[in-house]
């Protein structure tokens, strides 16, 4: 008798998955040209010298917060611990999240950058416990968040304090860059920012189809939400990486574990929520950039 011929899915997936290991090592090998820049005035050592600056003493070196990583306590925002940790994500808070955006918008319309901050560290941290495969979406966000974490705790903190400040400040220096920057340039703070702007964009989306719909797998939910808020942006080797992580999404249930709250109704209460804390910061900023005519930085 003949070997019994084997099924199409099984033929299908030998055929896949050598390619699939193959466009992993392509990712990982070209990871270091999808970061943004580093300067060594933010991870290094000095203080970061601005156009027309004078040379540093000695004295006024390292006075910059060193690096910190996910987990740790960033500069001069401590994490609020008011909510009992989860077993399933000890160290995201999904309240503290809410509470952070929500605490970003002045009455006045101001964006608190602080607080924006300490939103997007909770928000950093729920992608982290999505497993591995988001590690390359990780670290751009805590990369991200400490270069804005950095200034805002340096010595020119003060024009740092809120969105509009630090647009102002950086117009008038010539930081910002419309069409490009030189290499020698520190990264630009309205350029950092735009970039967690718009993956806020991404993760309000799917929280809201997540909290919305049913029977639907959250990859699904997340990679829509991709296509719509961050794809544009981005090359084909990232929306390559990031279809892949899509593919390995926790199910249902275990976001909903994540967040603490097993039972279906109260996890979409709560998502519901979230979104809308998320959603008053998103258009306040997303107008005072249009107002800048910034949206489009590159």
């Amino acid at each position: 008798m003949g070997t019994p011929a084997r099924p199409p899915s099984s033929r299908l997936c030998r055929l896949l998955l050598p390619g699939g290991i193959l466009l992993l090592l392509l990712l990982y090998l070209a990871s270091s040209h999808l970061r943004t820049p580093r300067s060594a005035c933010i991870w290094g050592s000095q203080p970061c010298r601005w156009p027309g600056d004078p040379a540093p003493d000695e004295g006024e070196r390292g006075q910059l917060p060193s690096r910190s990583g996910p987990g740790q306590t960033l500069g001069l925002l401590p994490l609020q611990t008011t909510h009992p940790p989860c077993p399933q994500s000890p160290q995201f808070r999904i309240q503290c999240m809410q509470s952070a955006f929500a605490a970003s918008i002045t009455p006045g319309g101001e964006v608190l950058l602080g607080e924006y901050l300490r939103g997007w560290k909770e928000l950093a941290k729920f992608i982290d416990s999505l497993g591995t495969a988001f590690g390359l979406v990780s670290r751009e966000t805590w990369q991200k968040i400490t270069i804005m974490q950095d200034y805002l705790s340096g010595q020119r903190g003060a024009h740092y304090r809120t969105l509009q400040s630090m647009m102002t400040f950086e117009l008038a220096k010539g930081l910002v860059g419309f069409h490009s920057l030189p290499a020698t340039s520190p990264p630009s703070g309205c350029r950092t920012l735009l970039r967690l702007h718009r993956a806020l964009r991404w993760l309000q989306l799917f929280l809201h189809k997540l909290g919305t719909s049913e029977g639907v797998h959250p990859a699904q939910l997340c990679a829509s939400a991709y296509q719509e808020a961050l794809a544009p942006y981005h090359s084909w080797w990232v929306r390559q990486a990031s279809a892949l992580a899509f593919v390995a999404m926790p199910s249902r249930q275990e976001l909903y574990g994540i967040l603490c709250e097993p039972k279906e109704q109260r996890a979409c209460a709560t998502l519901l929520a979230t979104v809308q804390a998320i959603g008053l910061v998103y258009n306040r900023t997303q107008e005072v950039y249009s107002a800048h005519e910034m949206l489009g930085l590159p």
